[in-house]
């Protein structure tokens, strides 16, 4: 279990806006050293200003997390920039509208690249590291409500299975890396006031066309990023397993609960 933030160096991947740059903040009102990594450099020079005006060091660098390469490369920038990564966010993401049996396979290939693969890359490059220093550290993924009990309705069939399995790679890495004294938090929110509706924007031309998500009227009762990051503190010192946010959490997941045994039930 990580014992204190102060002093430590952190990365962010997704940490221009949204949930990571709430994150940031917050870890940097604790003392820590920040990384931001994110596609939208511009974006994420802003978010890194306002560490700095925080007085702790921060960097940003332009890094696709579905490439293994690029995050690599990034594990040995921070590294040599700001010194060794206690705490790793994985929290990239994209979301994407539309049907299951109408999506092609460039929309599965992009959406799970990141949300998936990107959490994948990020602990490939930055794991060994902390391994080898064998001194505690924590692992954050920002995973989704999505993950857990998805709704059965809305378009976001594959942003909900990405998001599945984000959860289930999670908890199966926390099992992994409980030896090491690496902790790992499954961050699973509930709608949150962020640009992620809009992230086919950011969509490589590889992947085609992009389709914005519809922004749902719920986002208006929905929380605030900078709300999360205080949360994600509080979870990384106590080594929690989970962090839900969201007012609708416990019903969801009671839910989905119950319609998964009522068939267990039946046999």
């Amino acid at each position: 279990m990580v014992d204190g933030l102060a002093g430590r160096v952190a990365v962010v991947t997704g940490g221009a806006e949204g949930i990571g740059r709430g994150i940031a903040l917050t870890l940097a009102a604790e003392g820590v050293r920040v990384a931001i990594a994110d596609i939208d450099l511009r974006t994420a020079e802003l978010a890194v200003g306002e560490l700095r005006d925080a007085g702790v060091e921060a960097l940003a660098v332009r890094v696709d997390v579905s490439d293994p390469a690029a995050m690599r490369a990034f594990a040995e920038r921070v590294e040599r920039d700001l010194g060794p990564v206690s705490v790793l966010c994985n929290n990239a993401g994209v979301m994407l509208d539309g049907t299951l049996v109408e999506s092609t396979p460039e929309d599965w290939q992009w959406v799970l690249s990141v949300n998936l693969m990107g959490i994948v890359h990020g602990v490939s490059a930055f794991v060994p590291r902390m391994r080898e220093r064998g001194e505690p550290a924590h692992i954050v993924n920002t995973c989704s409500m999505a993950g857990l009990a998805p709704r059965l309705a809305g378009g976001l069939g594959i942003y909900s299975a990405s998001k599945a399995a984000a959860v289930a790679y999670s908890e199966m890495l926390r099992a992994e890396l409980a030896p090491s004294g690496i902790g790992v938090t499954t961050l699973c929110p509930s709608t949150v006031n962020t640009r992620i509706w809009s992230a086919s924007r950011n969509r490589p031309t590889e992947f085609g066309e992009g389709r914005p998500v519809p922004v749902p009227e719920r986002i208006s009762a929905a929380l605030e990023p900078e709300q999360i990051g205080p949360l994600v503190v509080r979870a990384i010192l106590e080594d929690r397993a989970y962090l839900y946010t969201g007012a609708d959490m416990r019903s969801r997941i009671e839910e989905r609960t119950a319609r998964v045994l009522a068939d267990i039930e039946h046999e």
